[in-house]
């Protein structure tokens, strides 16, 4: 079992009636719909071929909405026509909706004149063209340009010396987040995340929605949530480093280095990891990938983390579905024969006092025994999700009777789970002896191999909920 999961972003390249089986047979974990583009019918149409090419597959299939955040951008251009900025020249951004011009250009958001002061940095376009500020009354800010070239409209504005005071959850994301609860998603991700107010907002909103189990990702973006992360940490299900953004708001030398950073806080605290952005980017033209991107890949699982997104390499890529499978064969290779993952967390991240105890025990029970799997049965998922932390090398099955706990557990390393009905899951012989014979049928378990079973429940005055043992597969 392949523990390290694949996110992939559907887009025009990929959302069709083929194209998502594919990816599902390719080694696709969990979809992602990117908010930031697309209306409201095309995600729903994206999320109903998710869910029937899973059923045909017989596969727990997760969708991830990914919202957009509060992107800040320049207006529109005169005739829409782009306009050079040049080292040295000075060029006024003014909070309104008129048409820039050379030397003149606009952008909507009211808070960015308000926040900035003398001497900060204005990166625009990804990146790719600099401004130094040199004052600002409120509303216009005067620049100059550091790092020229051509500037085109509605391009990004980035303030990577500044909290802004923008919340990471706008008008618009709480609309799609209702949306999105309504037609089914499984996971959220917050872009731009700066304090743990805006994690809470969303919770608030998910619950307001209608749903309030779904998980909460936050993506890591911009300076101040890495320097602040561990009071994010408490607030979110999962973490996302979003290599592209992050990159406009920090040096570049500098993301790798994030990302072992974040990687390593949220792994103490029993949190999973999605590493982002640009991971296999040469395959949207070409069919095969760059040394240094199978390399960049093979690192993040080396690192133990949870999942690896493809974002343009599905969504709009020439070729999609090569590009999972080469992701799905480095990961194998790396988890064979790289660096072997071990439990970083800390005791008293999950909770329930006894809960890692049982899960320890059960880890050690299993490498003791040789045992081919550790199966947990698990109501809301909280036994996998202390089980993934703890990074056995032992493959984790999650037995759950609730297909939305299925899904969401398919973001947590080295987790499989399986759907059984509510009245197996109150009887544990009768569960155990089906998850035997789905194991048996594809090949996981063999006569005479041994299997880990363990259930957790706080109520600890409930024997028949609260148990660990070994078995031999007759």
């Amino acid at each position: 079992m392949r523990q390290t999961r694949i996110i992939a972003t559907l887009g025009p390249s990929s959302a069709t009636p083929d194209g998502v089986p594919a990816l599902i047979a390719a080694g696709v974990d969990i979809f992602r719909l990117n908010f930031s583009h697309g209306t409201h019918e095309q995600h729903a149409t994206a999320l109903r071929l998710v869910r029937d090419a899973a059923a045909k597959a017989s596969r727990a299939v997760a969708v991830l909405q990914d919202l957009s955040g509060p992107k800040i951008r320049t207006g529109r251009l005169v005739g829409g026509q782009s306009i050079p900025l040049v080292a040295g020249q000075r060029l006024r951004i003014t909070t309104g909706d008129d048409e820039g011009r050379e030397g003149h250009v606009y952008t909507t958001f009211a808070g960015l004149a308000q926040s900035v002061g003398p001497g900060m940095r204005l990166l625009l376009d990804d990146g790719n063209l600099e401004l130094r500020v040199e004052g600002t009354d409120g509303t216009s800010i005067e620049t100059t340009v550091l790092v020229g070239g051509m500037l085109a409209q509605h391009k990004g504005i980035n303030a990577p010396d500044v909290v802004l005071p923008a919340s990471a959850l706008t008008e618009k994301d709480v609309a799609d987040l209702r949306f999105g609860a309504s037609i089914g998603v499984d996971l959220v991700a917050l872009s731009f995340v700066q304090t743990p107010e805006d994690l809470t907002q969303t919770r608030a909103a998910l619950a307001a929605a209608g749903a309030p189990a779904t998980s909460l990702i936050a993506k890591i973006e911009r300076p101040q949530a890495v320097e602040h992360l561990e009071s994010l940490l408490p607030h979110c299900d999962g973490v996302m480093v979003a290599r592209g953004d992050l990159g406009n708001e920090v040096p570049l030398h500098s993301v790798p280095r994030a990302q072992k950073v974040i990687t390593q806080l949220a792994q103490e605290a029993g949190k999973p990891v999605i590493v982002a952005t640009q991971v296999l980017e040469s395959m949207r033209t070409n069919p095969r990938p760059t040394r240094a991107e199978v390399s960049d890949a093979a690192n993040a699982v080396d690192d133990s983390v949870d999942a690896v997104m493809l974002s343009g390499e599905t969504a709009s890529g020439q070729y999609p579905v090569e590009a999972v499978k080469v992701l799905d064969a480095v990961i194998r290779d790396a988890e064979r024969t790289g660096v072997k993952p071990r439990a970083t967390f800390n005791a008293g991240v999950l909770g329930v006092p006894h809960n890692r105890a049982l899960c320890e025990a059960a880890v050690t029970l299993a490498r003791a025994g040789d045992a081919a799997a550790i199966v947990a049965v698990t109501r809301e998922g909280k036994t996998a999700r202390v089980l993934a932390a703890l990074r056995p090398e032992t493959p984790v099955y999650a037995v759950t009777a609730d297909d939305r706990v299925a899904h969401r557990l398919m973001l947590h390393r080295g987790v499989e789970p399986i759907a059984v009905g509510p009245d197996l899951l109150g009887n544990p012989g009768g569960a155990e002896a089906q998850v035997e014979r789905y194991l048996l049928e594809r090949g996981v378990l063999r006569a005479g191999t041994s299997i880990v079973f363990v259930s957790i429940n706080a109520d600890l005055t409930r024997g028949d909920a609260n148990f660990l043992r070994i078995r031999r597969v007759g």
